[in-house]
């Protein structure tokens, strides 16, 4: 798994969040440094910040799905952003799903495992209809 995010604390958060179920998870600060990791086998799911220091978070969930290695990878927009034009862009450009921070780390968990767990990709706003409480 791949965490992209600029803040330390989101990065320590969610890599021990994934890794306590014993998934390998590698982190990025930067839009380059993720895609730098292209060069490498695709992780299963990628939590992708819109608001990163140097190249756009959406220019890099572009540039992912355009790789035909990346093209199955889930990856949930994680951002700050609540703005419907950014949500709109990130489902239209291959976002598997969205969550605005914050979010409870529980909540993020269990988002992430029904992520992996869906043959096909589900959008979040999906996830959230289902597990409404009655």
């Amino acid at each position: 798994m791949l965490v992209v995010d600029d803040d330390p604390f989101i990065q320590q958060m969610a890599q021990a969040l994934l890794e306590r179920d014993g998934r390998r998870v590698s982190v990025a600060a930067t839009g380059a440094a993720a895609l730098a990791r292209m060069a490498e086998p695709a992780p299963e799911l990628v939590l992708l910040d819109l608001g990163l220091p140097d190249i756009s978070g959406l220019e890099v969930l572009r540039h992912f799905r355009a790789a035909s290695a990346w093209q199955q990878v889930r990856i949930l927009v994680f951002t700050a952003s609540h703005e419907t034009e950014n949500i709109v862009r990130a489902k239209q450009a291959g976002a598997s799903g969205y969550v605005c921070k914050p979010v409870k780390p529980d909540t993020l968990a269990d988002m992430v495992c029904d992520l992996l767990d869906q043959p096909s990709l589900t959008w979040v706003d999906d996830y959230t209809r289902a597990h409404r409480p009655i």
